[in-house]
């Protein structure tokens, strides 16, 4: 019976989905007008601004609590240099804000400026919502000086920069120090699955706390890279064998004694800084970006550590990456681009700046930045620079950004480990209805 209510369940959701993807070219139809609109308008904005009267500007990002405070004090500051520009500030936690901006999008409303991360690059780029920032670094308004070429290339298509990095991050496997310590495990190496499962076991048995294993899609496309694939190529393909790996694991750990009950992980919503069971010590390790790090040591308020996300058994790669932390585009609905290109400039190349946000976004990309607020950080900063410098060893290139339906996909892969965590799906069954299901949502995505 639950079986065919999980089918039932996802063929509800892919109907869902196919009418979101109906409803998104719709918004991708109306954001294009809405930019042609406005070309006009941003012409007329901009002679308003050289003229001297005040540029107001919409700035908008996802975050926890530490991002939302020290970003705040970042636009403060640039206020009162720049007295002639005011910026109305907003922000969400991840899942709200990509709903919140693709009902802006479809409005035509997008903020001068967003935050934008690299599995959304596409989507947004493709579908005309975008400003083309290379015409101001061409010009200087956006200096590139001290940004490596890798990094305007990361938020490049088709030779043209749409979103700039505002720092560098990898995915980690956080641990809780002083539960690692007792149970007197080795954490120095990157571990394997298999690896992962007996130091979860033997932790369990000394200390009682239990382990995690990551549900989430990174570990999806994680699993793909160390099978030598693109998750999303085999996807497309209808191809089942990285999938299988995936769920095998998932099965794996959601069946082992020292596994989080599902109703429990449901409660506690690892997506969620404040609420991830790492944070009151119900798991003694989570997944993460680095750039996490900061936010959830510090609503722990106890001494976590960084390991090297663990990676798949016989790996014929390896699958570690360095990802842009997060971009700033600026709308091609915008009415003061070059204003918003401005604020850009000053957010990776201000030391000012950075001392403020302090890497909570990542390393920052400009290296005379980096190297100046390297030293006053804090320990457990430094440790981020430190991790990141680490991956860069032994990282292999990043996957091209993700395609339209990757939203849908992620939260059809959400369904099914709660499937399989909750004993409705084997990992085969879970395997073979995600890739199916998927590969229609990335095809009716496409059309």
């Amino acid at each position: 019976m639950k079986k065919r209510l999980l089918a039932s369940t996802l063929a509800a959701m892919l109907l869902a989905s196919s009418l979101a993807g109906c409803g998104k070219k719709a918004e991708t139809t109306d954001a294009a007008a809405a930019g042609t609109e406005a070309t006009t308008k941003a012409e007329a904005a901009d002679t308003t601004a050289a003229s001297g009267d005040k540029v107001t500007l919409n700035f908008t990002w996802w975050g926890n609590q530490l991002r939302n405070d020290v970003t705040k004090q970042a636009v403060d500051l640039y206020m009162s240099q720049n007295p002639g520009v005011e910026i109305k500030v907003e922000f969400t936690d991840w899942t709200g804000y990509w709903d919140k901006l693709s009902a802006m999008a479809a409005g035509g409303n997008l903020p001068d400026i967003l935050q934008m991360d690299y599995s959304y690059l596409n989507q947004y780029q493709q579908s005309g919502q975008l400003a083309n920032l290379s015409e101001f670094i061409d010009s200087g308004v956006i200096d590139t000086t001290n940004i490596p070429d890798s990094v305007i290339e990361s938020g490049s298509i088709d030779d043209k920069c749409y979103a700039m990095s505002i720092g560098s991050n990898a995915l980690v496997m956080i641990y809780d120090k002083a539960v690692v310590e007792e149970a007197g495990v080795d954490l120095s190496k990157q571990l394997t699955f298999e690896e992962l499962y007996e130091v979860s076991k033997t932790i369990y048995e000394k200390t009682g706390v239990k382990g995690a294993f990551d549900g989430q899609i990174n570990m999806m496309a994680m699993v793909a890279r160390g099978n030598g694939s693109y998750m999303f190529d085999e996807l497309r393909a209808g191809t089942t064998d990285s999938m299988k790996l995936y769920f095998e694991a998932v099965e794996k750990f959601a069946t082992a004694e020292f596994a989080v009950s599902p109703d429990l992980l449901a409660e506690k919503n690892m997506d969620i800084v404040e609420t991830k069971p790492i944070i009151d010590g119900t798991t003694w390790n989570d997944f993460a970006l680095s750039n996490q790090f900061i936010a959830v040591s510090n609503t722990a308020g106890r001494e976590l550590g960084m390991a090297y996300y663990p990676i798949l058994d016989n790996a014929k790669t390896q699958s570690l990456y360095l990802k842009p932390g997060q971009f700033l585009s600026v709308a091609e609905t915008s009415q003061n681009k070059e204003a918003a290109a401005k604020f850009v400039d000053w957010f990776v190349n201000s030391i000012e700046c950075n001392e403020i946000l302090m890497a909570e976004r990542g390393i920052p990309v400009n290296t005379e930045v980096a190297a100046a607020i390297k030293p006053k950080a804090e320990a457990i900063s430094q440790s981020v620079f430190d991790y990141i410098s680490q991956v860069g060893e032994i990282a292999t290139p990043i996957d091209v950004p993700d395609p339209s339906g990757k939203g849908e996909v992620e939260a059809l892969g959400k369904t099914m480990v709660e499937a399989i965590r909750y004993g409705d799906a084997t990992a085969e069954e879970a395997a073979d209805q995600f890739v199916a299901e998927s590969k229609k949502i990335l095809e009716e995505a496409a059309k």
